[in-house]
């Protein structure tokens, strides 16, 4: 077999010498991959196969290659809920950006966001980071029902999609030594939900896969829906809604297995609102649980000792949210806190109002909530919704003896809102520094690519040494110090680059308090 193997490998490099190939031989068998600019791409790997008699639980070993597999397809992406129709059920892929240098480099893993609901590795180009002397890999995992239904059935207990990433970490230390990788130096990666995962990872049952973290706009502590009580019957209901009475669980699953075109299936998810995210899992015998406690739960993981840990979020991120919108989406927000307060917390009405009032009024003054409160009303939702959840984290890391380097992402120049007066940077604003992102418009003039220059050097700084600015240059003029015991030290990354401390201090107080004495009610918790 070995001796079949460099005889396959000889005539392989020998045909890739005459074009734009190149092969790396894997113990699943042989790759092809295409040379580009200083760095070679590998596309569309799969790493592991959905069972397709239960698309919703675990996953299959994919089968060893009986010819060359060509890698050059970035475009299969999973069943989409939302913003598109399109994906397939065997979607588990993975996308690989190899520096050309000889020699064991440090690996980036990067899990997109998008709500556990949409969104793609190939959405996420790695040239900029890859050119830093780092291997980028973007990982497809399954969303919607087929990756987070939460289930009182041993075969989909929940978390499918936490597990598919698994499986995905799993391939590259098995396999990433043969594209020239060092599986002791992974990082994993994410933003928005994708953070969320890369937060959850740090506290699951599974095997440690990797050694430094890095958490964008993103927390397991996020009130935008990213934690979830189980809905046990969410199979059933899909099943009705596609015109099916099953007896159970079992026959729902059955049935919605047997719909070959995962669209309907994600067409029923979207029309009963169904939201599927991250869940405590119930536990059952003979069954590997990703996790079986809620965020306000979790104990501490030893893992987390020393790691270093990057965290932080833009400075205005919900500004999307309400930036530009007319007067009638505001007519429709009276009582705009109050939604978001039932969302999160069991409160009786009077405390309800009491409790929104006081908000109103730190956030908005005398302000009515209208056009002229749009920066306001996403300060308010900003700290609601993410600030906060990732200053929790923080909090969580430093207990348990991480070393964390927070940063606020505050540059606007190429920000579609930076004609608004006062706003800051708004959600993924980052995301177009750091990659060829499909949803950005391409940057242009010195400044916004010395920006890229500047994200992608400190991220792939952290990737190798676990510090973004092991020295200055004209590049990064400031040393990015971790955060200590007293201080809430983090980079505010602009143009002019400075270390500041306690972001919205006064802000942030108020959450503490509130939180404190609130957590009880947490939806949660009840």
């Amino acid at each position: 077999m070995v001796l079949f193997l460099l005889i396959l490998l000889t005539f392989l490099s020998a045909a890739c010498s005459q074009n734009n190939t190149v092969t790396v031989v894997t113990s699943k068998g042989p790759l092809v991959g295409y040379k580009q600019d200083g760095f070679n791409t590998f596309f569309g790997i799969p790493y592991a196969m959905v069972n397709e008699d239960n698309p919703f639980g675990s996953t299959l070993p994919y089968p060893n290659f009986k010819i060359p597999f060509n890698a050059n397809d970035s475009s299969i992406i999973c069943p989409q809920v939302y913003f598109n129709n399109n994906g397939v059920v065997q979607c588990l892929r993975l996308n690989i950006y190899v520096p050309t240098t000889k020699k064991s480099r440090p690996i980036l893993v990067w899990f997109h966001g998008g709500g556990f609901a949409f969104g793609s590795a190939g959405e996420y180009g790695g040239q900029y980071l890859v050119k830093h002397d780092i291997i980028v890999i973007t990982v497809n995992y399954r969303l919607g029902p087929y990756g987070f239904f939460c289930l009182n059935e041993p075969s989909v207990p929940g978390n499918q999609g936490m597990k598919d990433q698994i499986a995905a970490l799993r391939w590259i230390k098995d396999h990433i030594g043969a594209f020239g990788g060092d599986p002791k130096q992974v990082t994993i990666a994410g933003e928005s939900y994708g953070g969320g995962a890369v937060d959850l990872h740090l506290y699951s049952k599974y095997e440690t896969l990797f050694q430094k973290a890095i958490i964008q706009s993103g927390s397991l502590y996020v009130t935008e829906g990213i934690f979830v009580k189980p809905d046990y019957e969410a199979a059933i209901k899909l099943a009705k809604q596609l015109r099916n009475s099953p007896a159970n669980t079992k026959d729902a699953l059955k049935y919605l297995a047997s719909w070959r075109l995962p669209i309907d299936v994600n067409a029923a998810t979207r029309n009963l609102s169904l939201t599927l995210a991250l869940c405590k899992e119930k536990k059952f015998k003979g069954v590997q649980n990703f996790i079986t406690d809620d965020p306000y739960r979790l104990p501490n993981n030893k893992r987390i000792k020393n790691m270093p840990i990057m965290i932080g979020y833009t400075s205005q991120e919900m500004l999307y949210e309400f930036a530009n919108k007319p007067k009638k989406f505001y007519d429709k927000l009276t009582i705009g806190i109050q939604d978001q307060l039932k969302k999160t917390f069991v409160l009786k009405k009077k405390e309800l109002d009491t409790l929104s009032n006081i908000i109103k009024t730190l956030y908005l003054g005398a302000k009515p909530i209208g056009p002229e409160s749009q920066l306001e009303l996403s300060d308010f939702m900003s700290d609601f919704a993410i600030n906060y959840g990732a200053e929790w984290s923080v909090n969580r890391y430093l207990e348990q003896g991480a070393k964390v380097y927070k940063y606020m992402f505050s540059y606007i120049g190429a920000s579609e809102y930076k004609n608004v007066t006062g706003a800051g940077a708004s959600h993924t604003e980052e995301l177009k520094y750091l990659f060829d992102w499909v949803w950005a418009t391409p940057l242009e003039g010195a400044e916004q690519l010395m920006m890229r220059d500047r994200m992608t050097t400190m991220w792939a700084n952290f990737v190798k040494h676990g510090n973004p600015t092991p020295q200055k240059t004209d590049l990064l003029p400031v040393a990015w110090t971790p955060v200590n015991g007293t201080g809430r030290q983090y980079l505010n990354i602009d143009v002019e680059m400075s270390m500041k401390d306690h972001a919205y201090q006064q802000r942030m107080a108020f959450w503490d308090l509130f939180w404190h004495v609130h957590l009880k009610k947490h939806v949660l918790l009840h």
